[in-house]
């Protein structure tokens, strides 16, 4: 009876706090088979925005098909010191990560207009601890190519629900 008790105390508590759960992406079911399309055919986030759209419950373009197309047309990642220590060290980075894509109807229209997301991390760097700098500086792009999939999901979902 008292575990009865604490759990529906716990699940009035968290339905006050405002808390609802993430709903489900509306891209699979609005746009039919999806393309991507970048400038590499190789680039890791074709592939990742691929797959995601994927687990999203779209499905994937077939060769000779009209399809949704979405379209990569800029991608950059780039590091910049940010500050400098003593004798002119750098002691923070900062990686800027952008992207501008849109997305076209398997009837060419515009679906979402050209928009551009910039994401940015920074970053201590150690010159003592100067192994593991490289490994690190993968890891923190390899995040913001997962973010940036969650972001341009996130964007295409909100501009496919709005119409």
């Amino acid at each position: 009876m008292s575990r009865l008790l604490i759990v529906l105390c716990l699940s009035l508590l968290v339905a006050a706090c405002g808390f609802k759960p993430r709903a489900s992406l509306a891209v699979a079911s609005s746009l039919g088979p999806v393309a991507v399309s970048t400038a590499d055919p190789y680039s890791p986030l074709g592939q990742d925005l691929a797959t995601a759209l994927e687990r999203a419950g779209a499905t994937p373009a077939v060769q000779g098909q009209p399809a949704a197309t979405l379209q990569v047309m800029t991608e950059s990642m780039r590091t910049r010191p940010l500050t400098f220590g003593s004798g002119a060290s750098v002691r923070e980075y900062q990686t800027l990560y952008r992207v501008e894509f849109q997305l076209t109807g398997a009837d060419k229209t515009l679906q979402v207009p050209r928009q551009t997301v910039e994401l940015t991390r920074e970053y201590t760097y150690d010159a003592v601890g100067s192994i593991g700098t490289p490994a690190e500086e993968r890891l923190l792009q390899e995040e913001l190519r997962r973010d940036m999939v969650a972001a341009i999901l996130r964007r295409l979902d909100a501009a496919l629900r709005a119409d």
